[in-house]
């Protein structure tokens, strides 16, 4: 059986680091909106869904981001995979919220 690049369990990667670290206010928010959609009254998006947004990334984009920002990004896949928004919606409200910040 071929492991897959998310796949470490039982690999000699030494002893875990056992530090708590602060949540960062995005990452509380991503949180908070995971556990939204996937309520029990929502269903939008389910911890199988997430999981397999996450092992469909592939090796250097899974590598790349940290845990919350590959949550972020599956759900986003999710979403847009099952037609709650499309790609074109999520660039433009990006953008919007961009101006809003960052005047030119």
């Amino acid at each position: 059986m071929t492991r897959g690049y998310h796949d470490i369990g039982g690999e000699d990667y030494g002893p875990i680091p056992q530090v708590e670290l602060p949540w960062l206010h995005w990452e509380k928010q991503v949180e908070a909106v995971r556990n939204l959609l996937g309520d029990g009254t929502r269903r939008i998006i389910s911890l199988d869904e997430m999981r397999r947004g996450f092992e469909s990334f592939g090796a250097d984009k899974y590598k790349m981001y940290s845990f919350y920002r590959r949550r972020l990004e599956s759900m986003i896949d999710v979403l847009i995979e099952k037609g709650v928004i499309t790609r074109e919606e999520l660039d433009a409200e990006i953008a919007e919220v961009r101006s809003r910040w960052c005047p030119p």
